[in-house]
């Protein structure tokens, strides 16, 4: 065996020991809300800062967060939790888009009962439960054909049935957008609703903004830059999970190898399935707790 070859391989094993030594978890920021925050907030923040576009996403929304943060600081609990459930519902929906197909039956509910099954995104499953509440709302209360000969009966019903109309147009426009049969469907919903999503924290932003505008400005301190100094929010450091890998073949295996080249590789040992039983709840990973109950009615979307 050509002594320089062997050198060569001790210089290249060497350099990878050594990178590997150094090698640290990637480390990531990530925006975390208090629960002086309305939880929809707090789990659209959470949600919007996962998947592989996190650290872009999270740099995004900072200014709006920091600004979030100062604005809130004037205004009282009732103020920031009502104007940011009001404008997260806004947001999501908020559309000018019309459909002739649009309508909202029991396949409408089954359709989400199908999508929930498929969602682990806590924001996507109180999205979710919020609609089909919507949704359950509308059958259970049709429209109603004012026949009252009554003038201002006639006008009264014809309101009331464009805002029905305008409901089930809302509501639909997200039920047409389920496609839970998709593999990778949370991931294609969530693109959906990410624009809505980013607009509801500008929305919120802007809103804080004109309140605080009208509270004492002897008060209100200005502008927060520093994300140590915020108050409702905080910027925690999240390592990223790494993947377990089989132990790295040492400088003497590698040698071994190159010089007899007869030697069988060590036996690898396979990872043994796990005993727990994951049926038993006992065993089961924490399933998802303390969302938010959607509206039980949709008397919210009597605005649009």
């Amino acid at each position: 065996m050509n002594r320089y070859l062997i050198l060569l391989l001790v210089q290249l094993s060497t350099s990878l020991f050594l990178l590997k030594a150094n090698a640290q978890p990637p480390i990531y920021k990530k925006i975390i809300g208090s629960k002086k925050l309305p939880i929809e907030l707090n789990l659209m923040i959470d949600s919007l800062q996962m998947g592989k576009d996190a650290e872009v996403i999270t740099e995004k929304i900072l200014p709006t967060i920091l600004n979030i943060d100062s604005y809130a600081r004037v205004l009282s609990k009732e103020d920031i939790f009502l104007i940011g459930k009001i404008e997260i519902y806004k947001s999501l929906l908020k559309s000018n888009e019309q459909s002739l197909k649009a309508k909202i039956d029991d396949q409408s509910i089954k359709l989400i009962d199908l999508a929930l099954t498929k969602s682990s995104d806590r924001f996507v499953i109180w999205f979710l439960k919020a609609l089909q509440n919507d949704c359950r709302s509308i059958i259970l209360k049709p429209k109603t054909i004012e026949s009252d000969s009554n003038e201002t009966n006639k006008i009264q019903a014809k309101v009331s049935g464009k805002k029905f109309d305008k409901k089930i147009q809302l509501l639909y426009r997200w039920v047409s957008k389920l496609n839970p049969e998709a593999l990778d469907f949370e991931s294609l919903f969530k693109a959906e609703l990410l624009t809505s999503m980013i607009d509801a924290l500008y929305g919120i932003e802007h809103s804080f903004y004109l309140m605080a505008s009208n509270t004492n400005f002897e008060v209100f301190s200005g502008l927060n830059k520093n994300t140590e100094e915020m108050k409702l929010f905080s910027l925690s450091e999240i390592k990223t999970q790494t993947k377990t890998v089989k132990k790295e073949k040492s400088v003497d295996d590698i040698l071994d190898s190159v010089i007899n080249e007869e030697q069988t590789p060590a036996a690898i040992l396979l990872p043994q399935p796990s005993k727990e039983d994951w049926l038993n709840e006992e065993n089961a990973p924490s399933n998802l707790k303390n969302l938010p109950k959607p509206a039980e009615d949709s008397e919210w979307l009597q605005d649009f």
